[in-house]
């Protein structure tokens, strides 16, 4: 019994030999391979922006521009990036703080409405980069800020000369929110920009101390157009469908503000002088991944402006001067000098 118990044991013993000298030996002249080494994942960039209106996608045409052009981060570059919606000025620190404590890279504010949070976070962030995409005339003091400005006079020329030019009364109606700092270097601009083709042109100012109150904004252009105003612009955010609404009503036209709103209202939409978020964007996300985004303010002038199509509201001919004599402007043909109408704040 002892020994067919040995005799089963060797039996085990040299199969398990056999197998190790197979698995091992069996292939001694082939190269071993190289264990593969894992490439390094690069690290998504986390961005954080805040709208302090609901549904930037269909609101104002500020915001619907700097929603498009996030979203583009999103898309071309596979950025995270998080939108939060409705927030009011005050909570808009807290929410970018949020963001922090989450370890997102970069934080964009699009609303000149949000520059203090900008100014009191970026010291106390030296290692995120912190964007403002609105006008600001200086920076924090950190070392990773910057700004992408548009130059709201120059695009309020562009405006200025287009609603003289379509103008048939020589008076143009402006409204707007509240006279905030931008709208005072814009609306500056349109007037100056309207004069410089029509001397004689009259240009209506008038706030609406608010930003939501469509039935406001409609009583308030249907009385510019009561004044002789034929051709109409407005930085409103969403009350803005009570101006396109008058507008229809009296056959007036419309120029849309930073995207094309046409689809808002096709009977009011003259056109609309776009702002190029996805240029702009572009230039953020391509200067930020090469390490080439540097502490300044990016002073965005007229070629990241453009006139979505007139699809036929007003003559070819005077179509085709509005669009020459703004790309004489673009290129620098033709000067515009700046003047800062601070009457019109009042």
């Amino acid at each position: 019994m002892l020994k067919r118990k040995n005799l089963l044991l060797l039996v085990v013993l040299i199969l398990s030999l056999s197998m190790v000298f197979a698995g091992c030996g069996g292939n001694n002249n082939a190269a071993k391979e190289p264990e593969q080494k894992e490439e390094d994942t690069p690290k998504t960039v986390k961005v954080g922006a805040m709208f302090s209106i609901p549904d930037p996608e269909h609101a104002g045409g500020w915001d619907r521009a700097h929603y498009k052009g996030l979203m583009m981060l999103k898309d071309e570059y596979d950025w995270e990036v998080s939108v939060a919606e409705n927030v009011p000025y005050p909570k808009i620190s807290e929410t970018a703080l949020n963001y922090l404590d989450k370890d997102y890279d970069m934080i964009i504010y699009p609303d000149n409405g949000m520059i203090e949070s900008w100014k009191e976070l970026s010291p106390k962030y030296p290692d995120r980069w912190m964007m403002m995409t609105s006008m600001a005339d200086e920076l924090p003091d950190s070392p990773k800020v910057a700004a992408f400005a548009p130059n709201f006079y120059e695009y309020g020329n562009m405006v200025g000369i287009a609603a003289a030019k379509a103008s048939k009364t020589g008076t143009i109606g402006l409204l707007g929110g509240s006279p905030i700092p931008v709208l005072k270097s814009l609306f500056s601009g349109i007037i100056e920009g309207a004069k410089y083709v029509n001397p004689d042109a009259e240009v209506i100012v008038f706030w609406a101390g608010d930003w939501m109150d469509t039935a406001k904004h409609r009583e308030m252009t249907l009385l510019e157009i009561q004044k002789g105003a034929d051709v109409i612009f407005t930085v409103t955010g969403p009350a803005a469908k009570g101006v396109y609404e008058a507008a229809e009503s009296k056959d007036a036209k419309v120029i849309g503000y930073c995207w094309d709103l046409y689809e808002d209202n096709p009977k009011a939409i003259m056109t609309s002088l776009m702002l190029d978020t996805p240029m702009m964007y572009r230039e953020v996300a391509e200067n930020y991944t090469n390490g080439t985004l540097e502490k300044k303010i990016y002073d965005l002038g007229s070629k990241y402006f453009k006139f979505a199509d007139f699809r036929g509201s007003i003559p070819a001919e005077v179509e085709k001067d509005i669009l020459e004599t703004t790309e004489k402007f673009r290129n620098g043909e033709i000067e515009i000098p700046v003047n800062i109408h601070e009457e019109i704040m009042k």
